[in-house]
């Protein structure tokens, strides 16, 4: 009975296996595709559809709005870089602090709000996010508000994110604190993020009122919230000015399980390098800073992390908290360009304090050649060619070349006495040459060999002389006829000898090129009767 029971489980099991890959294929076939940045504005205009890149895209000069999103992304290994964000998404949400009060807040970073959405493979990398606010607020890399979300294998890298809070108290709505948070990947939420990593610098600038305190929360991974988090791995540069409350993390500012309906998260497998420098001018101090969870509200468990990090208070509240060490920056620029495996990029060096940082990304590419034959095309058969890249070698593109279509001969040189002539076969798509030809030389008249080289005729008698040229297929067989005495013989164009008086001639057959000629003797006598006729007409005189 058992081992019916795991026999039939195990069907079951494999039965939800083969539909949920039939729907994610599925899913995958009907994704709107992206490859440009006007296709990801779709984003904010389909939020709940499923897309996927086809390409790395620059956003640089893209006045970026952080859209809402319930769909699914899949970056398909690709990149968005050069992203800006200078203003927070048009939807808001609610917010807590660890004492559980509620805050209506708005939200930046490429997406303001996940809510039940899939991002996944995708890379952030060049990306400048600074924003000003007077309301509660909340920014990350990827997402400022993620609830119920999965964030997979995605990466931020080359990011500064920075938030200067402004918040003033209301008359309608009178504030006594206010709420707000930077994250490297996510602002504020609760979902999973797993084997992302950021590489970033966080900045926190509180100008609240000077009565407001301020709940301040960063995190190289989660600013604060309720997260699964698992094999991440965080570079961070943080720094927190605040005069309020400081919650500030490796990984996360503030772990905290705010909506008990939801599961607790567990962070493991995580490496947090890097530092975070803050003060806190409170009197009434809390001052949390710490390698992997600034404060943990909610106990969880917490596994197989790794740490490099320096926690810096600082106790001089006049001073600016900033990447920059200067008040008068000077920077120098020098340009890096792409290879065919690096990304290329703009490194701004100030001499005065050293501080740095790179910009204007330019993705890895190959620079092409010119495209090589690799199989020839024929009549039947289709070739091949490929596209090679200078730098690396590798082949970057191959195509198939169509079979040639054969058009007509054309004659690209005459044929001349003595001289050969061509012609070619073209393709009547292409235009190559499929085929060639020689046109032979024509020839000269080499001899005329006559039927008859003697030959005697009587008065009045004719006889028709045939003439053989050689070679056969000489240019120009005609032949013109001549004879040196025309009172005794006169010939005609076709050969044939008129015997028109007593005595001899020498007719002559020459070809109408002038390169050959032949003779034949011809003499003319009387009969009998032309003797006595002529001797009684005329006497031995004429004789």
């Amino acid at each position: 009975m058992m081992k019916k029971r795991l026999g039939a489980l195990l069907l079951c099991l494999l039965l939800v296996f083969s539909l949920s890959s039939a729907a994610l294929a599925a899913e995958g076939e009907n994704a709107i595709q992206l490859s440009t940045p006007e296709d990801l504005l779709q984003i904010g205009l389909r939020p709940d559809a499923s897309f996927v890149l086809t390409r790395d895209i620059d956003m640089a000069g893209l006045d970026w709005e952080p859209a809402a999103f319930t769909g699914k992304l899949d970056g398909n290994g690709h990149t968005l870089y050069n992203l800006n964000v200078t203003r927070t998404g048009g939807v808001r949400a609610d917010t807590v602090d660890g004492n559980d009060k509620v805050y209506d807040s708005v939200f930046a970073g490429l997406f303001s709000t996940l809510i039940g959405a899939r991002v996944e493979n995708l890379t952030l990398r060049g990306v400048d996010i600074r924003i000003q606010s007077g309301e509660h607020c909340f920014v990350g890399g990827l997402t400022g508000y993620m609830k119920n979300a999965e964030i997979v294998n995605c990466s931020v890298l080359d990011a500064r994110i920075s938030l200067v809070s402004m918040c003033q108290p209301e008359p309608v709505n009178p504030r006594t604190s206010c709420n707000a948070g930077v994250g490297g990947i996510a602002g504020f939420g609760s979902g999973a993020i797993r084997d992302c990593t950021a590489e970033t610098v966080l900045v926190f600038d509180d100008q609240c009122a000077a009565n407001l305190k301020v709940e301040e929360f960063m995190g190289g991974i989660l600013s604060c919230g309720n997260a699964d988090i698992s094999n991440c791995t965080v570079t961070i540069d943080g720094y927190d000015a605040c005069r309020g409350y400081a919650h500030n993390g490796g990984l996360v500012g503030m772990f905290y399980l705010y909506d008990k309906s939801e599961t607790l998260g567990a962070i493991t497998g995580c490496s947090v390098n890097g530092s975070i420098t803050f003060f806190e001018d409170n009197t009434d101090r809390r001052a949390y800073c710490q390698p992997f969870v600034g404060e943990l509200l909610t106990w969880t468990n917490m596994s197989e992390c790794s740490q490099t990090f320096t926690r810096n208070e600082l106790f001089d509240y006049t001073v600016k908290l900033s990447p920059e060490k200067c008040d008068a920056p000077s920077y120098t620029e020098t340009r890096q360009e792409a290879d065919c495996d690096h990304w290329g990029y703009t490194v701004h060096s100030c001499t005065v304090c050293g501080h740095s940082w790179r910009d204007s990304f330019a993705a890895p590419a190959h620079v092409p050649g010119e495209w090589t034959v690799t199989v020839p095309a024929t009549y039947e058969t289709a070739g091949r060619r490929e596209l090679t890249c200078t730098l690396c070698g590798q082949t970057i593109a191959e195509e198939t070349i169509a079979p040639h279509v054969p058009g007509e001969w054309v004659t690209v040189a005459e044929a001349g006495v003595g001289r050969d002539g061509l012609r070619r076969l073209y393709c009547a798509d292409c235009g190559e040459v499929l085929d060639e030809e020689i046109i032979p030389g024509k020839k000269n008249v080499q001899s005329i060999v006559l039927d008859q080289t003697i030959v005697n005729l009587y008065y009045k008698d004719e006889l028709k002389i045939g003439a053989d040229i050689y070679p056969a297929d000489a240019a120009n067989t005609v032949v013109y006829w001549t004879s040196s005495n025309e009172k005794a013989v006169i010939v005609d164009t076709n050969g044939t000898v008129h015997a028109v008086g007593r005595g001899t001639s020498v007719v002559t057959c020459t070809s109408a090129d002038g390169y050959a000629s032949s003779q034949c003797q011809v003499r003319v006598d009387f009969t009998l009767k032309q003797w006595v006729t002529m001797v009684l007409l005329f006497g031995w005189l004429w004789y």
